[in-house]
């Protein structure tokens, strides 16, 4: 059903959870981290990474911004020391999910297969569209805007995701936040205001067509127009 890549130097502790994932048909390809370190870019392919936080800080966001770049691969880190500041930094870095050890096997599997049911079913609806001047891939979380190449972060390629599939359609905020975080308990309504004032600053093109409208106190609508 899919593979998945464990990044750990003890692969004890996860050991349930892999007995798990294996027994719904995934594969998971255990990596210590100098070989993925060695590993090209282009070379992984998985839908799914488990990162397990060394003790050095740097060193993690610095892994975790290396997983980020491949691509639209969702990225859970574990560990057992950590700050709130640390898990604001890798959320920032590229992760979407941090988790505590010891893990809760049944919930932290359920939440992986959870997500990664849903990018495949939101996957085979759309990767790529065109809106006026703005070609919009959302595989790679990149916009092209006249001859700018704009990166997207990992919420704002959701965001946008969800509103594409639902053009000229109000989407209520909480349907929003559903789907573009993992861990909805850290997404606030202020949190999705913020993404959306940057989404728009990416996207926005002509002063006479907004693209993303709030409807306020329901939640935010993409105007796709063949006229652009």
């Amino acid at each position: 059903m899919g593979n998945i890549l464990l990044i750990s130097e003890r692969p004890k502790p996860f050991g349930d959870l892999v007995h798990l994932l294996e027994k719904s048909n995934y594969r998971v390809i255990l990596r210590k981290y100098d070989v993925f370190l060695q590993k090209k870019q282009s070379d992984m392919i998985f839908d799914f990474v488990l990162y397990d936080l060394l003790p050095c800080h740097e060193e993690n966001l610095r892994h975790i911004s290396l997983l980020y770049k491949h691509g639209s691969i969702p990225i859970y880190v574990f560990g057992t020391e950590y700050s709130e500041l640390d898990e604001v930094a890798f959320y920032d870095a590229g992760a979407n999910g941090v988790v505590r050890m010891p893990l809760q096997t049944l919930a932290v599997a359920a939440r992986i297969k959870s997500v990664i049911n849903l990018l495949e079913k939101t996957s085979r609806v759309i990767n790529k569209v065109k809106i006026g001047p703005l070609e919009i891939d959302l595989h790679n979380r990149v916009v092209k805007k006249e001859d700018k190449v704009l990166k997207l972060t990992n919420v704002e390629s959701k965001i946008l995701h969800i509103l594409i599939q639902n053009k000229n359609t109000v989407v209520d905020k909480d349907a929003i936040i559903h789907f573009a975080w993992d861990d909805e308990d850290s997404a606030t309504d202020n949190a999705l205001g913020i993404h959306i004032a940057r989404l728009r600053s990416k996207v926005e093109f002509d002063q006479k067509h907004q693209i993303i409208d709030t409807i306020w106190g329901i939640g935010y609508r993409l105007n796709y127009h063949t006229d652009y």
